[in-house]
């Protein structure tokens, strides 16, 4: 079957979760082509004016990037628009904003918000990722009081709780936008529950996800977004 574009990605990126959720969530047929970090700026096909990921590459090689836009244009190119698609576009387009906004600012805390948890989190990186010989093992000890010290521990330190009850409060606030329904989009996911989802999935590679657990709702959600994926 041919491939509908190639996803360069990072395996750990939760913006890359997102994109990859909404490509299993279609089962779209596609190349991932997972980037050294230490080589972005030399071999993303969006670079040196793109530096991130995900990137998104079509069939016709158009490059796309950032990943909200990819999503939307991913969904109406192979899906007529159909997760996007709303009665209330206000509403669809405040939690989008909500959810790029506050979730995926909430990862770092919760990864690196401790000595201890942002080590663990910057050798897992390290296993997990494309890097080279010598720049994995520098990023691996290198990396995490870098990640600690100067970005976790301000961000923990501006909101005030602990990276626990800041994801618990974020996921009491995103379902109760469900009413008696199972997903954001109602019976079935839209692509504000695509987008949390994975913000919520980059997570769940590390031992830190135990913290969101015992958030029952929540995970009552993102157990059913799991079903719904063609992997």
């Amino acid at each position: 079957m041919a491939k509908a574009g190639q996803l360069h990605m990072l395996y750990t990126c939760p913006f890359c979760w997102k994109v990859r959720g909404l490509l299993e969530y279609l089962d779209i047929p596609h190349e991932r082509i997972q980037v050294n970090p230490m080589r972005i700026k030399k071999t993303l096909p969006s670079a040196p004016e793109w530096k991130k990921v995900p990137v998104w590459v079509d069939s016709q090689q158009e490059v796309f990037v950032d990943s909200t836009p990819i999503m939307k244009h991913i969904d109406s190119v192979h899906n007529d628009g159909e997760l996007w698609s709303s009665n209330d576009e206000e509403r669809r387009d405040k939690w989008m904003e909500w959810v790029d906004l506050h979730m995926s600012k909430a990862t770092i805390p919760i990864l690196y918000g401790s000595l201890g948890s942002a080590l663990k989190t910057t050798t897992m990186v390290s296993k997990l990722e494309n890097f080279g010989f010598f720049s994995k093992r520098l990023y691996a000890w290198a990396g995490f009081p870098i990640m600690w010290g100067i970005i976790a521990k301000k961000r923990v330190k501006k909101d005030g709780r602990t990276p626990k009850k800041l994801w618990h409060d974020l996921l009491s606030e995103f379902t109760e936008q469900f009413g008696d329904k199972p997903f954001f989009g109602g019976d079935k996911p839209d692509l504000i529950d695509l987008a949390a989802f994975g913000y919520v999935r980059s997570i769940s590679p590390y031992s830190q996800f135990s913290q969101l657990e015992d958030h029952e709702t929540g995970m009552n959600w993102y157990r059913a977004m799991e079903a719904t994926l063609k992997v």
